[in-house]
């Protein structure tokens, strides 16, 4: 007999955590639709309707997602609780999974194959993931290729340019993200040199669906749901209730 074929997951991914918000439908790896959300607001007033507006387009009910992926950051501290919040509420509703996926793994991840086509086999340079922090900062992460797997090589740091820059010293690394896109001077990115530039936008929705797939051992259901969001940097409302706490000291 002919083995049955098992259907591919559909899967709605949503991203907040930048401006450069986003929303995607996948059938598996295949992406179905996409929606950009560009916007210097916090993304609360339109999320919901762009999710109606996504589903309805592609002819999909809410119902049918059998997961639902959501990027936890680096990025706006209000952005990331709104989209956190948002996916939660929808895999509660509909009874699904939950993968919670950080943005910088997201691009880390989408860009992979192509810094592998850049250098021979097992000799891929690392992968740097820069994105702008706002304020003169910038979040950084860097990655390495071994064996066809991407692994993380250390925790990502919130820092200046400037202070990246001089970190790398004179060592090889393509860099992606638009922190290094707008310093990119200041990372010493040139066509020639050991830094080069991938260009990728933001819109991170499908790179964060594609990844959840790709790890399904860290779904979450049931009484596991949760999201911890990726914040980096403290919410304005701690870190100035920090310092009025100090001065009255």
């Amino acid at each position: 007999m002919p083995r049955e074929t098992v259907p591919a997951t559909k899967v709605l991914a949503l991203d907040t955590s930048t401006r450069s918000g986003s929303l995607a439908l996948l059938e598996g790896e295949k992406l179905v639709a996409e929606l950009g959300l560009l916007s210097s607001d916090n993304h609360a007033e339109r999320l919901l309707g762009g999710i109606d507006y996504l589903l309805s387009g592609a002819g999909w009910r809410l119902e049918q997602c059998g997961l639902i992926a959501v990027g936890i950051g680096p990025g706006s501290f209000t952005g990331i609780r709104i989209g956190v919040s948002t996916a939660l509420g929808l895999a509660q509703t509909v009874g699904c999974p939950l993968s919670a996926v950080s943005g910088l793994d997201a691009l880390a991840h989408a860009i992979a194959t192509l810094v592998e086509g850049l250098a021979p086999r097992g000799l891929s340079p690392p992968i740097g993931i820069v994105m702008d922090a706002s304020r003169g900062q910038v979040y950084h992460c860097e990655y390495r290729v071994r064996a066809g797997r991407l692994r993380k090589a250390r925790k990502p740091p919130l820092q200046s340019p400037g202070e990246l820059g001089a970190g790398f010293g004179g060592r090889r690394l393509v860099l992606a993200g638009d922190g290094a896109a707008r310093y990119s001077q200041e990372l010493g990115i040139s066509r020639s040199g050991v830094r080069r530039l991938i260009p990728f936008d933001l819109f991170l929705a499908a790179a964060i669906g594609r990844l959840a797939l790709a790890r399904k051992r860290s779904w979450l259901d049931g009484e596991y749901l949760k999201a911890e969001p990726l914040y980096i940097r403290p919410p304005d409302a701690i870190a100035k209730l920090g310092s009025k706490r100090g001065s009255a000291g």
